[in-house]
């Protein structure tokens, strides 16, 4: 079979924020699809207790079109150790699920491992080979410096990210921006090397009530690359939001480059300068993003409103 290429895979278009909600508790899981997060994980590993994870996975099939109605799409994120890993996949894989999460990804093998499991059950179920990604979560030292080896392990990686406060604990660190810059930046290269996406930002999702903290976080992480991130409560989902699009003058800027752009091409120009700087064609790369993702969010929430209406 010819090698594919990420492109080949389906890929989740929004990403800006994702509720983590764990699957022992129905009363996150029936109002879920009201919070506004562009997607769910539904969580089978730090956020359920041992002697719930049976109940758990035993729910998660009846939760996918339960949280998926506000036009999320659905990530489950699965346990490490191997016997709770393969009960976990058997219930995961079916059809409503975008994405698996790899809790404690330790190297490529084990993410490999994970895409053969999964891959076994979509040819058993029927379900389409490869609709089924993989966001891979980097949580120990050892597993740090395996970052590009982790990234490059299999075509159905769509992401990886760090987790903070597991590196934190690891290696005996407060997980607070300054520690978590270095690490986090090591985990964006590897995935841009990669062509994936990295989730998360350069601070911790712990403390949900300092949502102005959140807030500086977030924009101070977006000049360092970062997308999109996860909350743990449904307060952070709109300041996620809000942040990791563009804002009015952001969409202005780029249209107004754009025009400038088609009328300096018009003339035979490769650049010009706007607002006192350079623009050339990176920038102009830049602003044709920025008004895709705005087309996007527009889109989507337009979608999502609609979804909401039919439902009531």
């Amino acid at each position: 079979m010819a090698l594919m290429n990420h492109s080949s895979y389906s890929r989740p278009r929004l990403n800006r924020s994702s509720l983590i909600v764990p699957l022992s508790n129905r009363k996150f899981i029936e109002k879920a699809h009201l919070r506004g997060a562009d997607s769910i994980t539904l969580d089978l590993e730090d956020g359920v207790a041992s002697n719930a994870k049976a109940d758990a996975r035993a729910a998660l099939a009846d939760a996918i079109p339960m949280v998926s109605r506000g036009g999320a799409w659905i990530k489950v994120r699965v346990n490490r150790r191997l016997d709770l890993l393969v009960e976990d996949l058997r219930a995961a894989v079916i059809g409503g699920v975008a994405c698996i999460g790899i809790a404690k990804t330790d190297s490529a093998g084990h993410v490999r491992l994970v895409a053969e499991l999964i891959g076994e059950l979509e040819r058993e179920r029927g379900l389409p080979i490869g609709a089924i990604r993989l966001a891979a979560s980097i949580e120990t030292p050892q597993a740090l410096q395996r970052a590009h080896e982790i990234a490059t392990a299999d075509m159905r990686l769509m992401s990886i990210g760090l987790g903070s406060l597991d590196l934190a604990a690891a290696c005996g660190f407060e997980a607070v921006p300054e520690t978590l810059l270095y690490p986090k930046q090591m985990v964006f290269y590897a995935a841009k090397a990669a062509g994936l996406e990295c989730g998360g930002f350069i601070g911790s999702i712990a403390d949900y009530t300092d949502l102005d903290g959140l807030r500086e976080v977030i924009r101070e992480s977006k000049k360092f690359g970062f997308r999109g991130g996860g909350a743990i409560h449904p307060n952070q989902v709109k300041v996620l939001n809000e942040e990791y699009g563009p804002s009015r003058e952001q969409i202005d800027n780029a249209r107004t480059i754009i025009d400038l752009a088609e009328a300096a091409f018009a003339e035979g120009k490769g650049a010009f300068a706007y607002k006192g700087k350079m623009v050339d064609k990176p920038v102009i790369d830049a602003a044709r993003e920025t008004l895709t993702l705005a087309a996007t969010i527009a889109e989507h929430e337009a979608k999502v409103q609609q979804l909401l209406i039919n439902e009531h």
